[in-house]
C-alpha cells in the first residue's frame, strides 16, 4: 500500500533503549552520537517531551536576528505555555522541526541582571568579545536598549558568535533544570567548542554559572563534547528500520571506537595516520610499506623502522608522548608491533604494559621477514624449489645469493596489488588490518 507523502514514519525506541533513556534523566551530562538519520534528534525531542516543562530543548536552527531588545514583561505561565506549544508541535507536525522554541532577544531580556553579567563574562572567555547593553539614543535611558559587541550591534556579529550566545543564554535560564541541545558545535570554532566544554566539565565554574542544571544532553558529531571522565555518560544511537536503539559506552575500548567514529573513522583528518606499525629492520620497513601502499592505497599508514627490538620501546614512548595514555586513546587498537621469532623474551609483556594490546603484537614463526616474502616472487628471483638460508646479511637459495636490502628492493619492485601474499603474512598482518580499514 502506498504511503501518503505527508505521513510521519512510525519511529519508535526499542524497549531496552527506552529503559536506558529513563536513566539519562538522573545523569548530569550525557552525549548522544551516531550517523546521520539514526534518530539522535528524534530521541532528543522525545526526551524533552517526556521530561516536561522543566526541560529546555534547543534545536539546530536556534537564532533569530534582532537589533534592539524588547522590554521584559513577566509571564507567570511562560514555562507551561512554552512546553505545551513544544509538545503540540512534537506530536502533530507533519515534518521534523529544527527551529528552537527560544528567541534570543526575549531570552536575554528575561535573564536577571546577574545572569546577564554571567553571559557577558562567559562570552568574553569563549570568544574574546566585550558585550554591553547600551541605549540606542545616547544620554537617554528611556530609549530602547541594544547589545553592543566590541562597539557594534550584536546583529552584525558572526553567525557562530550568535549561535554560541544562544546556547549560553539558554543554559543560564534557571527556570529549567534540564537542557537538551542538538548539535552544539554548529557554526562554532573547535577552539570555542573546547572552551565551552571546559566550563561545563569544570565543577567550580558549573556551580558558579549553572547551579540549577541537573542534566545536560548533547546530540553531537564533535569529539570535543565527549565525556572523557565518565565514559558511561556517552551513548551511541543506531537505527534499524524505524526502531531507534541506544547503546551505552561501557568500556574504554567502546569509547575509543566512538571517538574514532567521530573522527570520520580516519586519523588523516588530523594529519595523522590511520595505523602505526613498528618494525625492527630496514627490510621489514621496505617490504611492509610497499605491500600496504598497494593493498590499501586509500589509507594512510605510518611504518616506523626502529632498527632493533630494543628501540621499539623507545619509539613507542615517543608515540605515547604525542598521543597520551594509549589505553584511553582511539589509537589503542591501531598501533602494531611486528617482531621476529627471536627477540628479547620480556619485550611482548613490556609492550602490553605500555598499552599495546596482545593481539596487536605480531610475532613471526621464523627469524626474518625474508621467509614471508610472496612465494611467486621468490620463485621468480631464485627459481623453483629449495629453501632459503639466511646468514648475517646474505639470503641464499638454489645457489643464488643476495644481500637483504638488495633482495627487499627486488621483491618490492615486483609487487602488485594482486600479488598473493605468503599465508602467514596474510593471516597475521593483512587480515589483521582489514576490519580496521574496511
Amino acid at each position: 500500500m502506498a504511503v501518503a507523502y505527508d505521513q510521519r514514519p512510525p519511529t519508535s525506541i526499542d524497549q531496552t533503549s527506552s529503559e536506558l533513556a529513563e536513566k539519562i534523566r538522573d545523569m548530569d551530562y550525557v552525549v548522544l552520537v551516531g550517523r546521520n538519520n539514526t534518530g539522535k534528534s528524534f530521541l532528543l525531542r522525545a526526551l524533552a517531551a517526556n521530561w516536561g516543562e522543566n526541560s529546555s530543548y534547543l534545536g539546530p536552527q536556534r537564532y533569530n536576528n534582532f537589533n534592539t531588545l524588547n522590554a521584559y514583561s513577566y509571564q507567570a505561565n511562560r514555562k507551561r505555555e512554552r512546553y505545551n506549544q513544544y509538545l503540540n508541535r512534537f506530536q502533530n507536525e507533519q515534518q521534523n522541526f529544527d527551529n528552537s522554541p527560544i528567541n534570543l532577544q526575549t531570552a536575554i531580556a528575561q535573564l536577571t541582571d546577574v545572569k546577564r553579567e554571567f553571559l557577558f563574562e562567559i562570552m568574553k572567555e569563549l570568544l574574546g568579545t566585550d558585550m554591553k547593553i547600551l541605549d540606542t539614543v545616547q544620554n537617554n535611558s528611556m530609549s530602547q536598549k541594544y547589545i553592543s559587541c566590541d562597539g557594534h550591534n550584536l546583529s552584525f556579529t558572526s553567525s557562530g558568535f550568535r549561535l554560541m550566545a544562544t546556547i549560553v543564554t539558554c543554559l543560564l535560564d534557571d527556570d529549567y533544570d534540564s537542557y537538551l541541545i542538538d548539535e552544539p558545535e554548529l557554526g562554532i570554532s573547535p577552539e570555542a567548542q573546547g572552551l565551552l566544554a571546559d566550563i561545563l566539565f569544570d565543577r567550580q565554574r558549573r556551580k558558579k554559572y549553572f547551579p540549577h542544571i541537573k542534566t545536560i544532553v548533547f546530540a553531537t558529531h564533535s569529539t570535543v563534547f565527549l565525556d572523557r571522565n565518565v565514559i558511561s555518560n556517552n551513548f551511541k544511537v543506531t537505527k534499524n528500520g524505524n526502531e531507534i536503539k541506544l547503546h551505552q559506552v561501557k568500556t574504554q575500548q567502546d569509547f575509543n571506537k566512538v571517538h574514532f567514529f567521530l573522527l570520520g573513522n580516519r586519523f588523516e583528518t588530523l594529519y595523522l595516520p590511520s595505523l602505526i606499525i613498528l618494525v625492527e629492520g630496514k627490510t621489514d620497513h621496505e617490504f611492509i610499506e610497499r605491500v600496504f601502499s598497494l593493498k590499501f592505497p586509500s589509507v594512510r599508514a605510518s611504518i616506523i623502522h626502529a632498527n632493533s627490538d630494543n628501540r621499539i620501546k623507545e619509539v613507542l614512548n615517543v608515540a605515547k608522548g604525542l598521543l597520551g595514555d594509549l589505553q584511553r586513546s582511539p589509537y589503542r587498537d591501531r598501533i602494531f608491533v611486528v617482531l621476529d621469532s627471536t627477540h628479547t623474551p620480556s619485550l611482548p609483556a613490556q609492550l602490553q604494559s605500555m598499552g599495546v594490546p596482545n593481539l596487536s603484537i605480531v610475532v613471526w614463526s621464523k627469524n626474518g621477514i625474508e621467509y614471508f616474502y610472496p612465494p611467486s616472487i621468490m620463485d621468480k628471483i631464485y627459481g623453483l624449489g629449495g629453501d632459503i638460508r639466511i646468514e648475517s646479511d646474505q639470503i641464499s637459495r638454489n645457489g643464488l645469493t643476495y644481500r637483504k636490502n638488495e633482495l627487499a628492493l627486488k621483491v618490492a619492485g615486483d609487487l602488485t596489488a594482486d600479488t598473493v601474499m605468503h599465508p602467514e603474512f596474510q593471516e597475521k598482518l593483512i587480515d589483521l588490518f582489514k576490519p580496521l580499514i574496511a
